[in-house]
């Protein structure tokens, strides 16, 4: 029950913190705004993924909670090196 918590609160209050960024991402059209659109979009789903990782983590899906938990960590600290290439996004977890 914990996990269904944390997957389901922590994957909508991200992919609401992550509307007005990827309203703008989706506003940029053209061919020449590939380049600038397909990385953000790579890095908005690198975000909602980190807590689906945590409650599998929790969950202990397949006796691998270590698994889930160390590609989270991976994810995160992917996203922390880029938050410096493309920002926070707007996500709440991240932005300190």
């Amino acid at each position: 029950m914990l996990a269904w918590a944390v997957g389901v609160i922590g994957t909508i209050t991200t992919a609401i913190s992550l509307i007005p960024a990827v309203a703008v991402i989706a506003s940029v059209s053209g061919v020449s705004a590939l380049g600038f659109t397909a990385p953000l979009l790579v890095v908005s789903v690198m975000y909602l993924s980190v807590p689906i990782l945590i409650a599998l983590a929790i969950a202990n899906t397949g006796r691998r909670w270590w698994l889930w938990l160390t590609i989270a960590i991976a994810v995160i600290v992917l996203l922390l090196v880029a938050r410096f290439a493309v920002g926070s996004l707007g996500v709440y977890w991240i932005a300190f």
